[in-house]
């Protein structure tokens, strides 16, 4: 589906749940979920979590009603949801066990056939801040340039871009590093 299609099917969806059609959430559902659940997952570094945030944010979404109405671009809508309830959720967490599960993390690497790789990548995402991590999955797998990043996570243009800066700089080294 093109882009202008797709965003002429949001505005259907969302219209209809403003107006009470809680069946319009199954396209919703269908069209995000994926894109959300791996957004929530690079922040959170858990499954059970990522799953959790997703959840939360789509049960809210479901009884914002007329507020939809303004909601102009349903991706980048959902995406400073799950921001802020993953931000929100690793916050309320210990600070020792805001470790990500390198296996938690496979789910959402591509070529699945490469499975040493997606173990290794997987590995080495685990170890950046959830900060770079989601600027990763956000930049590489959603395919949003810095602005959006910026906007999703509430932070300006400059910082999404040295957030991914110095995640691939981390990665490079790691990399550089495991090859001597």
């Amino acid at each position: 589906m093109s882009e202008a299609g797709s965003r002429e099917r949001d505005q259907a969806s969302l219209r209809r749940l403003a107006e009470g059609d809680v069946g319009a959430l199954d396209t919703i559902w269908q069209d995000h979920a994926d894109r959300a659940f791996r957004h929530a997952l690079f922040v959170t570094g858990r499954r059970e979590d990522a799953e959790d945030v997703v959840q939360s944010v789509f049960v809210r979404l479901a009884g914002l009603g007329a507020d939809l109405l303004g909601v102009r671009d349903l991706g980048a809508y959902l995406g400073a949801m799950i921001h802020r309830e993953a931000v929100g959720l690793s916050r309320r967490r210990k600070a020792g066990e805001d470790r990500a599960d390198p296996d938690a993390l496979l789910v959402v690497l591509p070529d699945p056939e490469a499975d040493a790789d997606r173990r290794r990548a997987a590995a080495l995402l685990a170890t950046l801040p959830s900060e770079q991590r989601e600027a990763v999955v956000l930049h590489l797998w959603s395919g949003m340039t810095f602005r959006e990043i910026g906007r999703v996570t509430g932070v300006s243009t400059f910082t999404a871009a040295s957030r991914y800066r110095l995640a691939t700089r981390h990665l490079r080294r790691a990399i550089e590093g495991g090859r001597r």
